[in-house]
């Protein structure tokens, strides 16, 4: 036993030292009652083009399951990305273009053949991005995901795993990695079950509903948080690298419009959403859309539910 927590510690600290860029500056912030967001809530918005890239081709959507997340967890999460291209929610990204005059588009590729179980590989009290970054490149070095410069993976820890600053200082975030695999820029998120501080990153209790459109508040609440990180990776995939969309008065797409729901509606059994995907309804925040293909100066838009 004794060796086998010697080594959990020194794969610990391997993954601290390996990956010295962080990304958690790139976040979704907890939601706080006492102070309202100064986004674009009742405030004129607009956003730069900063010379970076854009996501030009359909992103495939890798999920990392971190721990015990159950069956109907993740088939919520899953039916959500296969669902999500083609749907006038995505359409709200198709508005963000780069320097070669392509956009975003309204396609999404995920199956749960893009989904891997890791079982806490590097325990349950992580150390932070670097330790996410790890989790990521495990599951490419060991085959278990493809090595894909144009895929998005999420980290997805389950509610009995800490890491430093989730709830607290974050619910999510995103950014690109040169270190997960050497020489490419890899694509990641980290998003925490929600379950562990459901009024700070849980969109349910947060609209005061006593469960959640799929009866699983830590799965919808997710997969709220995952259209967010996921939203801005394709606006802004190599931010702090080559950044592409964000502003000086709110950030990046998301960020413009976190925590804002626009139209909420009441499902048959009086839970609330925002969004059907598929079959299926959601609960989540509204994201920017622009109102002009210009990307020149300060480009103008407008928190939106649907395109």
């Amino acid at each position: 036993m004794k060796k086998q927590w010697l080594s959990l510690m020194i794969a610990v600290c391997f993954a601290c030292c390996a990956f010295a860029q962080d990304n958690t500056t790139h976040a979704l912030r907890p939601f706080d009652k006492n102070h309202p967001p100064t986004n674009c809530n009742g405030n004129p918005c607009d956003i730069n083009y900063n010379g970076g890239p854009v996501f030009e081709k359909a992103p495939t959507v890798y999920i990392i399951w971190y721990g015990n997340w159950s069956s109907k967890d993740k088939s919520i999460i899953d039916y959500y990305f296969e669902h999500l291209g083609g749907s006038t929610q995505e359409k709200i990204n198709t508005t963000y273009s780069d320097s070669t005059g392509k956009f975003v588009p309204n396609a999404v590729n995920h199956s749960t053949k893009d989904d891997y179980h890791d079982n806490y590989s590097l325990g349950k009290s992580l150390s932070g991005d670097g330790a996410i970054q790890t989790i990521v490149a495990n599951a490419i070095k060991g085959k278990h995901l493809p090595d894909d410069t144009n895929g998005i993976y999420f980290v997805l820890t389950y509610k009995d795993v800490t890491d430093p600053g989730f709830c607290s200082q974050f619910c999510g975030y995103h950014g690109p990695s040169t270190s997960i695999v050497s020489g490419q820029t890899i694509k990641y998120s980290m998003v925490g079950d929600p379950d562990q501080c459901p009024s700070g990153c849980e969109t349910s209790f947060i609209l005061h509903d006593k469960s959640s459109p799929n009866n699983d508040p830590g799965a919808d609440g997710a997969t709220a948080i995952m259209w967010h990180e996921f939203s801005e990776t394709s606006s802004d995939p190599e931010v702090n690298l080559v950044t592409a969309w964000a502003g000086n008065f709110c950030g990046e797409s998301g960020d413009c419009c976190a925590w804002l729901f626009g139209t909420v509606h009441t499902d048959s059994h009086g839970h609330f959403y925002t969004n059907k995907i598929g079959t299926k309804e959601y609960a989540m925040q509204e994201m920017l859309q622009l109102t002009s293909k210009s990307r020149n100066g300060n480009i103008p838009g407008k928190c939106v539910n649907v395109y």
